[in-house]
């Protein structure tokens, strides 16, 4: 096998060896602009599922990074949270959850 034809191997096996970390960010919101905040959580690609939710916190958003070699996924979900989700409008702050493990049917 060429060099070349092993590496088109590999990369196209990659998307299905893909594993992503798992992460829950809690957020705080101005009154009244939840939904408002659902709204552009869900147009992050990251972001899995978003809900508005009575207590503390206003919104808990479900989100998905993709794991990699160069990248570490904690530092991605970081990322995410820092660069995009605490930058929409009405978010007051934060609270992430990373999971280490999980279980889901």
């Amino acid at each position: 096998m060429k060099v070349q034809d092993f590496l088109k191997a590999i990369g196209d096996a990659l998307p299905k060896l893909a594993v992503f970390q798992k992460a829950f960010v809690l957020i705080k919101v101005a009154p009244g602009h939840e939904k408002d905040v659902v709204d552009e959580l869900m147009k992050i690609k990251e972001v899995q599922e978003a809900h508005v939710v009575p207590g503390e916190w206003d919104v808990l958003a479900v989100v998905n990074s993709q794991k990699e070699i160069v990248v570490p996924s904690d530092q991605k979900v970081y990322n995410l949270v820092m660069d995009k989700i605490v930058k929409i409008k009405n978010v007051q702050d934060t609270n992430t959850m990373v999971s280490q493990f999980s279980k889901s049917k």
